[in-house]
């Protein structure tokens, strides 16, 4: 495939860049103009290479115009991202690769898939999903799951004498709300569940996973219906969900392994204090061997559909605590990006930037 022989490239690129660094010792320190994805108090980052970043905007998609979707979102990230001085030496910047027919029926329901990649979803598929589906969102859907499952790659990988970072990320995907069977709330389907399933059932590392806990930390506004739903009898994937109480969906609302509802006008005190309380108890109570992030912004007060009133600062706030957790117990972790719905786009998009510079901060090569 075309993005899988670039992302090669690409990676062997960033691979090169790496080895150079280490035998010149350089290291780079710019200034910023992104004052808040600085990086929290942390474990010494052990990292001797760059994040890995995948993104999936390489796969175009245009929408009606007036369409309330921000699809724009996911290239201004990466530009933003690649045009960061500071980051020049921490993060790889890699398209990601599509996946396979075969990855999505671990996940969903033959029928389902043959609808969308054959373009015969009904008006109601269509409705549902909430965009038109055209080739071209055929493509972007595959890239977005293909990406996050090889974020899971990547970060079971890390770690090690070879000093590859834990975690991994994509602009893309977190895309929650897909069920088995149907796609739902802009989701055609569900990257993470489709990784998970790929990665437990691979001979590389069913070993390491096996009678372990794989968590899900889905900090969307918008509670993860479609993860829920999948692996509501699996007793081997923990879905915590922490959302907005009276947001969508409400209708299609499902029981996660924990929900945390929000009030509206949720401020950063409650929302942290919360998320405080529960994570280290996910980690002690389930010790999970891989971890995927839906690191949604769309409980930012200037979010168009969020209900909430987080702000930037406590939206890093939050990240922060996610990837505290992981560093501590050195655990892999995989980071999808999820919603944010800002009108102008520029507050969602500088919290959307914050999710990855500041990971990359404590995860890339320092």
């Amino acid at each position: 495939r075309l993005a899988f022989r670039a992302a090669s490239r690409a990676q062997q690129s960033c691979r090169a860049r790496d080895l150079a660094r280490r035998r010149d010792g350089a290291v780079t320190n710019h200034n910023t103009r992104r004052a808040y994805a600085v990086s929290a108090a942390s474990a010494p980052n052990v990292a001797r290479e760059a994040m890995n970043i995948y993104y999936a905007d390489w796969a175009t998609v245009t929408l009606p115009a007036g369409h309330r979707f921000p699809m724009d979102k996911y290239a201004a990230t990466r530009n933003a991202l690649a045009n960061d001085l500071q980051l020049r030496d921490k993060i790889c910047l890699l398209p990601s690769p599509e996946c396979s027919r075969g990855d999505l029926l671990t996940t969903h329901d033959q029928a389902y898939v043959d609808r969308v990649l054959n373009l015969e979803l009904t008006d109601d598929d269509v409705r549902k999903i909430g965009f038109p589906m055209k080739r071209e969102n055929v493509v972007r859907s595959l890239a977005s799951t293909g990406g996050t499952i090889q974020c899971a790659r990547d970060a079971l990988r890390g770690g090690g004498a070879l000093g590859r970072p834990r975690a991994a990320a994509q602009i893309a995907g977190g895309t929650h709300h897909a069920f088995r069977d149907r796609g739902e709330g802009f989701c055609v389907f569900n990257d993470i569940a489709v990784a998970i399933n790929v990665i437990r059932g691979d001979p590389m590392y069913e070993a390491s996973l096996r009678g372990r806990k794989i968590l899900i930390i889905d900090l969307d506004v918008h509670q993860g219906n479609g993860s829920a739903k999948i692996f509501e009898n699996d007793e081997q994937v923990i879905t915590f969900s922490m959302h907005g109480e009276r947001n969508y969906p409400l209708k299609t609302r499902e029981t996660s392994t924990h929900d945390v509802e929000l009030p509206d006008d949720c401020d950063d005190a409650t929302y942290l204090a919360e998320l405080n309380t529960w994570l280290p108890r996910l980690f002690i109570e389930y010790d999970p061997a891989l971890v995927f992030f839906q690191a949604g912004i769309d409980a930012l007060r200037e979010d168009s559909f969020g209900r909430l009133a987080m702000t930037r600062a406590g939206m890093l706030t939050r990240n922060h605590a996610v990837y505290s957790q992981c560093i501590t117990r050195d655990l892999p972790l995989v980071i999808t990006m999820g919603g944010g719905y800002s009108k102008p786009i520029d507050a969602s998009l500088d919290a959307h930037v914050d999710v990855f510079r500041s990971a990359a901060m404590r995860y890339g090569a320092p």
